[in-house]
């Protein structure tokens, strides 16, 4: 437990982490417990604990056990490997629940199982994982970017083949990156875009930014929805980090592989419902299209019989979603849930919170 060292009666904060450890030989998970430098510093008049359980039954079992009834459990933390419906469960088992978390980003895991508010006549403030790990998913992203337009396969085979061969090397200043979503992580990559000397385009439901960050880059076009193909023709490197839902699922397809450039190179990095993979190997087969990068599939682990690992790295790049799987993950995932925590604090109970990083469970994003 983190307690301050105030004299008058803390304010208690009992967090539930739904965790799912490891299998009967093992009690760890990479995520849990949390590190101890997310612990320190708990603001003055808060008294912070944690209980935890893989199950709602779990948790309930460990709150009973491990916290008096005069401190219920008021915050929940999802870590994905736990069910999403378990949460939804807690959620109801536990009405004083009032913030739930989820320590990734992606919540196509959860959302669907969150009754809306106004079925429930509860306020639930929901928060996600958005931005840790965005720093490496651009990386990523220029990285399959450069791959194919420094031709790196043919670099490794020259090499070794003891080949010597000087032929035209292409560059990325003055090309068009194209975003399909501009979230946090489409963000980071314009950054890096832009830096190269890039054109930047993108596809997002609004079609101005005014996110306010001195450090957004504003897309040189937007596109809506129904106008991507537009983006699919004009771009030379297509960014796709759109999150699961019902509505981005194939959102990639036939149609769009076929506008692309026959130099052009797609990369995914968001959530493989987006991507029609049927559509992408068409295109690879095809030669319709130069290349592609994905660290997302519609079914993970990618099973030995999918078509997708026929391809070499001349064609296709394909990481197994680890894209952001960095040495501080883990610590950067918690940051973010520590962003929140304060924010909750720092409002007056039952006061307006400005939330770090909220998300629309009906939205799924």
């Amino acid at each position: 437990r983190a307690q301050s060292s105030s004299s008058s009666s803390p304010r208690r904060v009992v967090c539930a982490a739904l965790v799912k450890l490891g299998g009967p030989d093992s009690n760890t998970h990479p995520a849990w417990p949390p590190p101890p430098k997310v612990l320190t510093n708990i603001p003055d008049g808060v008294a912070l604990s944690f209980v935890h359980g893989a199950t709602a039954a779990e948790v309930v079992e460990a709150a009973a056990r491990e916290s008096p009834p005069e401190d219920p459990i008021s915050a929940l933390l999802w870590i994905p490997g736990a069910a999403g419906a378990e949460a939804a469960a807690l959620i109801d088992r536990v009405p004083s629940i009032q913030w739930l978390h989820s320590f990734s980003a992606g919540v196509d895991g959860l959302a669907p199982h969150l009754a809306p508010p106004s079925t429930t006549g509860r306020p639930l403030a929901t928060t996600n994982g958005r931005g840790a790990f965005s720093s490496s998913l651009a990386e990523y992203a220029v990285c399959a970017a450069m791959h194919f337009t420094k031709q790196l396969a043919r670099v490794a085979r020259n090499a070794a083949d003891k080949r010597w061969d000087p032929f035209v090397m292409h560059t990325l200043r003055g090309k068009t990156m194209g975003f399909v979503g501009y979230g946090h992580i489409a963000k980071a990559t314009a950054r890096l875009a832009r830096a190269l000397g890039m054109r930047v385009v993108a596809v997002r439901r609004r079609t101005t930014v005014d996110d306010g960050d001195d450090d957004v880059v504003i897309p040189d076009a937007t596109y809506s929805p129904p106008e991507r193909l537009r983006l699919f023709e004009e771009a030379d490197v297509i960014v796709c980090s759109l999150p699961g839902t019902g509505e981005t699922r194939d959102f990639c397809g036939t149609a769009e592989f076929a506008a692309m450039k026959a130099s052009g190179i797609f990369v995914s990095l968001g959530r493989g419902a987006a991507v029609d993979e049927g559509a992408l190997c068409a295109a690879l087969d095809a030669g319709t299209i130069g290349g592609a990068a994905l660290d997302v599939f519609k079914q993970e682990p990618l099973p030995p019989e999918s078509p997708l690992w026929r391809y070499g790295p001349d064609k296709l790049l394909l990481t197994a979603h680890n894209a952001d799987l960095t040495a501080d993950y883990f610590e950067l995932g918690w940051q973010v849930w520590r962003d929140n925590l304060d924010a909750w604090l720092a409002a007056p109970e039952g006061a307006h919170v400005e939330w770090a990083t909220p998300f629309d469970p009906s939205r799924g994003y």
